[in-house]
């Protein structure tokens, strides 16, 4: 089963002198154990005003070393609290969405919870209801308080506490690794290889001499088949059948060589990546002024300074920073009802289909319009949406494509 792993890395006030070798830390000993094939999501958090405030430096997403790098590198520090349980509801609320995968928190802090949070019910929340997240807390220079939190959040989900220490903020690989023991064997599997033996075979028997014994008779059946043709059929008969043979073989070759050049390859697409570059910028451009006024202030356009290849293109956020609706914006220069589905859409589409929403603009160039998908299941249920084309089309590989059977539009 898959995991989707959000990692919760605190930014209050007190990390500041510690941050330099945390980075370090998250990059060279926490995260070279995680498997980047997976979805992994990077939040920063603290307290603005007393208000959570979680930051997504990296969105959940399959995702890769470099991109993971550059996330780290965006983290910095504020003068605000430490709000733990805050913190963890939120992530518990957002991964509580991915039903059918594995779900991790790895919760790196400094501190104990300075916001009055219950973090021993929100830890119990993480494992209610069917939601099974457990948390994995990477304590640095804890105190005994501290200490104990972490132990209790561990020890209530399921996951691990583990214990580094910065001497004056300072980065000691050694040191952190022999504190990470039990991070590790929590995400690193063993496989046991177990030999397997066949009821028939004698094992104190030498294996060579049964291996040897196949090609021995075949060299027996060989030099006994030589004799009996050369006795039973004269050489006359012997050169005929030869040839026949050759002539079929010519005949077998001449077939599969015709086949070859009556096969129907498969032609290139070949996309103008220029001009779908334009039409999605003209589409989202369109579009955020759309979302700008019926979310005010709340609105997060991931491509604003250009395509940032996350599968989706907004983000409506709660007040405490959460995801409310993840949004796809689609577009086209026509008026056509068909679009498509990335692998990566798809899957996000699946793992949120309760606020999961696509925006399909028409006409970018023009005077665009757009019809709001609200909600995708309920369409396709409803046959609003048809997950199929109407019309024969070349097609790309790894793309779902929809047909709109609604011809409502909003404005």
């Amino acid at each position: 089963m898959e995991t989707v792993t959000e990692i919760l890395v605190d930014i209050s006030g007190s990390m500041k002198n510690k941050m330099s070798a945390t980075k370090q830390a998250l990059l060279n000993d926490i995260l070279p154990d995680l498997d980047t094939s997976a979805q992994i999501g990077i939040k920063p958090f603290t307290t603005v005003n007393k208000q959570l405030s979680i930051q997504s430096v990296l969105p959940l997403s399959k995702t890769d070393k470099e991109t993971i790098k550059q996330a780290i590198q965006k983290i910095n520090c504020s003068d605000g609290g430490t709000p733990i349980a805050a913190s963890i509801r939120a992530s518990v609320k957002a991964l509580s969405e991915y039903v059918a995968n594995d779900k991790v928190i790895i919760l790196v802090t400094d501190g104990e919870e300075t916001e009055k949070g219950d973090y021993v019910q929100e830890a119990k929340n993480a494992t209610a209801d069917g939601i099974n997240c457990k948390i994995h807390v990477i304590g640095i220079d804890l105190k005994a308080g501290g200490i104990k939190q972490a132990n209790e959040i561990a020890k209530i989900t399921g996951g691990t506490p583990n214990f580094i220490s910065f001497c004056n903020g300072t980065y000691n690989q050694s040191s952190i690794r022999s504190s990470l023991t039990s991070f590790y064997q929590a995400f690193r599997t063993t496989p046991i290889v177990q030999q397997t033996y066949l009821p028939t075979v004698n094992h104190s028997a030498p294996q060579i001499t049964k291996v040897a014994e196949p090609e021995a008779k075949v060299e027996i059946i060989n030099d006994e088949v030589e004799p009996k043709m050369t006795e039973e059929v004269s050489n006359h008969n012997s050169s005929t059948q030869l040839d026949l043979i050759v002539e079929q073989i010519k005949e077998i070759r001449k077939e599969l060589s015709e086949l070859k050049k009556d096969k129907v390859e498969i032609p290139d697409i070949i996309e103008d990546a220029e001009h779908n570059e334009k039409i999605r910028k003209a589409s989202e451009e369109y579009l955020f002024e759309v979302l700008k006024k019926k979310y005010p202030d709340r609105v997060n356009w991931l491509n604003e300074n250009g395509e940032s290849n996350s599968d989706h293109d907004f983000e409506i956020l709660d007040l405490d920073g959460t995801i409310e609706y993840y949004i796809e914006c689609k577009g086209t220069v026509k008026n056509k009802p068909t679009f498509y589905l990335t692998k990566n859409e798809w899957r996000l589409f699946l793992n949120h289909t309760k606020n999961y929403q696509i925006y399909f603009v028409k006409n970018s160039f023009g005077k665009p319009n757009h019809v709001f998908i609200d909600n995708l299941l309920d369409w396709l249920l409803k046959m609003k949406i048809v997950p199929y084309l109407k019309e024969r089309d070349v097609i790309k590989e790894e793309r779902v494509f929809l047909t709109l059977n609604e011809t409502t539009f909003d404005t």
